[in-house]
């Protein structure tokens, strides 16, 4: 076991997201448990305020968000500001991040 040198931001989609989602697909709608699962960002450790942590990064991790869903970024909102951020995305950070796996941690496959 491993203790990594990584912080973690775990980001839950809210409505707004799941509706914007389907606002694109209305033929092909999806539900909150879908698209509501939780992704795991790993960034630098080192921070003292949370919040100042999740600024620092929100807006690539908005981006890769959005491009999950719907590659044409001409589709996206125009406004990607933190408060919006917030209002589609609920998020924790923990700045403990252990490996349990026994497995390599990358594989060379991919």
């Amino acid at each position: 076991m491993e203790i990594l040198n990584r912080s973690a931001i775990t980001i839950t989609p809210k409505q707004p997201f799941v509706d914007w989602a389907n606002a694109l697909a209305p033929e092909f709608p999806m539900k909150i448990s879908v698209l509501g699962e939780s992704h795991t960002y790993l960034t630098n450790p080192d921070f003292e305020d949370a919040e100042k942590h999740l600024k620092k990064y929100f807006k690539q991790i908005f981006i890769e968000e959005l491009d999950s869903i719907w590659t044409d970024e001409q589709d996206w909102p125009q406004k990607r500001d933190f408060k919006t951020f917030c209002e589609w995305f609920s998020f924790e950070i923990s700045d403990w991040v252990q490996d349990l796996s026994t497995k390599p941690l990358f594989d060379d496959d991919h």
